[in-house]
């Protein structure tokens, strides 16, 4: 007892390592105290609120009906309908990337609500494969806001998020009608169009396939000299479901591989590739009259990719290029883009899923093999 008196008068640690009860005691104070402070540093990381300044945000004007963002404090996975970004497993991208459009010469718009894993997808493939760097996404209203998404694109295939420019608008029940009026023409044009030469307006199920090996801003400089143009139309290729009733998965181009044939009038939906999107001199926009049509200034038309004025393009061209519209997807995701709305307050109807389901169809491979 002596010898261990000794050795406690003399050092702490030897009273440690000779006497083991005594350890013991010391090492779990020591495991407890280390265990509390982790702890609290791990919960004053979570409560950390979001940096709103990492998201390029801008404000709308006076008459578009708009909100501060506000984190919502209900779980994400109630309120978004898809399932967010899938795992891309290839490193090297297909078919060749073109060059990045860093003068900004063309810009994207589209409105899109609660479709985080859409979204993802479609700024991959503009922004890889047509070297788009400047996108506007009118948020119509997502809960949690669009802008609060963590990253975009799946590694190695990510995208800035200072690529994006986000609006958002609130849902309301008397806000003006038809509505991408206001989305299209009085914001995207009029608070951003001086920056670009042309801005195209596509949604998030339309994917832009280039062909011929010509490039998006090689095809849109040939044009751009040509004051009779005021805008560049493509017309569709409208996917169906491909049987499928559940969400495959892959991605939606991996997803839906099959298409409607185009024909120029029949009972089923081989009109529906005459519809077309647009891609607008910025300096020659005079409106929208829908989301198929553009109005354009000084006596300027919008035409085909033949050089023929169009609205509706009958019959349909893809000689250049072409828009593949996944317009149903899934039966479970037609149900949910029903239940969501378009910023028209449209909702897809039955018939429209019949039409396409019921139209003759061929196989239509060309973006199934796109990385990413």
């Amino acid at each position: 007892m002596a010898h261990l008196q000794s050795l406690s008068n003399d050092s702490w640690f030897h009273s440690i390592a000779f006497i083991p009860r005594r350890g013991c005691k010391y090492i779990g104070f020591c495991a407890c105290l280390a265990f509390i402070l982790l702890s609290l540093t791990w919960l004053r990381d979570i409560d950390k609120p979001i940096d709103k300044q990492t998201s390029t945000a801008s404000s709308p004007p006076p008459q578009v009906p708009f909100k501060e963002f506000a984190f919502s404090s209900s779980d994400p996975e109630s309120t978004l309908e898809d399932a967010g970004s899938i795992p891309n497993n290839s490193t090297v991208a297909f078919p060749p990337l073109p060059p990045p459009d860093d003068e900004e010469y063309v810009s994207l718009c589209l409105a899109i609500r609660d479709q985080p894993g859409d979204l993802n997808e479609f700024l991959a493939h503009y922004y890889y494969h047509h070297g788009i760097r400047r996108f506007y996404v009118m948020d119509d209203g997502s809960d949690p806001p669009l802008s609060y998404t963590p990253n975009f694109g799946v590694p190695p295939f990510a995208v800035p998020r200072s690529a994006v420019t986000f609006t958002y608008i609130t849902r309301v029940p008397d806000r003006p009608q038809p509505f991408q009026h206001i989305i299209y023409a009085d914001y995207c044009i009029k608070n951003f169009g001086e920056r670009h030469t042309w801005m195209g307006f596509v949604d998030s199920d339309e994917f832009l396939e280039m062909r011929r090996e010509t490039t998006l801003v090689d095809w849109l400089h040939q044009w751009e000299n040509n004051d009779t143009v005021g805008a560049l139309s493509v017309n569709w290729i409208t996917h169906n479901s491909g049987g499928q009733l559940k969400r495959p998965q892959s991605d939606t181009r991996k997803g839906f591989g099959r298409c409607v044939v185009d024909l120029p009038k029949s009972n089923n939906a081989g009109d529906e590739n005459s519809h077309v999107k647009s891609f607008a001199k910025t300096a020659l926009f005079d409106g929208v009259n829908s989301v198929h049509y553009m109005r354009t200034a000084d006596g300027s038309v919008s035409v085909g990719e033949k050089g023929d004025a169009c609205g509706i393009k009958r019959p349909p061209t893809h000689d250049m290029w072409a828009l593949h519209h996944y317009s149903v997807k899934s039966r479970e995701q037609f149900l949910e883009k029903q239940q969501r709305g378009s910023p028209n307050n449209h909702h897809a109807a039955g018939e429209f899923w019949d039409r396409i389901e019921g139209a003759d169809d061929y196989e239509c491979p060309e973006l199934a093999a796109y990385v990413p």
